[in-house]
């Protein structure tokens, strides 16, 4: 009997230390998942396809912030990337019915512009990237104002953190980012109606 309780007491013992293994690597684990999600959704040939595999991107990202113990962005994650807009995409790519020839079309006569403009945004964004990586820091980390934060514990509590933060310095990014989705919903419509009369 005491064998049997040693024998059981290993294996836990063994799987205990695989799983805190994989624990600490779930950040590293559910980033590369999210870099082949992402790649799968460039190259994907089907328009479904690729907003399927951009769900994959945004819940491996999800599972990266829960990774990290900021439930609050894993859970906004989940709501308005994995709920929203993913479905907004699939009501745009199901109402916009574009034929094979029309894409072929529009696709040939747009790729030098494309082409330049994909350029000029890869150099505007190394340059930013660069800039922000390797240059001077910042003094302090961003916080929130001392008669915001009053009371609050922001580590313990990071999901009142982001909401103060939110509702007050930030309304206005919040709100215009709701009225460009709107605005993303309506010109789905309008082309969806325009394609089909």
């Amino acid at each position: 009997m005491d064998q049997i309780l040693t024998c059981v007491n290993g294996i836990a013992d063994c799987a205990n230390k695989c799983l805190g293994h994989v624990g600490d690597h779930l950040f590293l684990i559910f980033g590369l998942l999210a870099v082949a999600a992402s790649i799968v959704m460039v190259f994907a040939k089907n328009a479904v396809h690729s907003v399927l595999a951009f769900l994959g991107t945004m819940l491996c990202i999800a599972a990266c912030y829960f990774a990290l113990q900021a439930e609050f962005l894993g859970v906004a994650q989940l709501l308005v990337y994995a709920g929203g807009i993913v479905v907004l995409f699939l009501f745009v790519v199901m109402l916009v019915e574009l034929s094979k020839f029309k894409e072929g079309r529009i696709f040939q006569k747009q790729a030098p512009l494309a082409t330049l403009v994909t350029f000029a945004g890869l150099a505007g964004f190394l340059a930013v990237f660069g800039y922000l990586i390797f240059g001077q820091g910042a003094e302090k980390a961003l916080t929130l104002p001392p008669e915001l934060a009053e009371g609050l514990d922001v580590a313990a509590h990071n999901a009142q953190a982001i909401s103060r933060g939110l509702f007050t310095g930030y309304l206005l990014p919040f709100e215009t980012m709701s009225v460009i989705l709107l605005i993303a919903l309506v010109g789905a419509i309008v082309l969806a109606k325009q394609d089909r009369t």
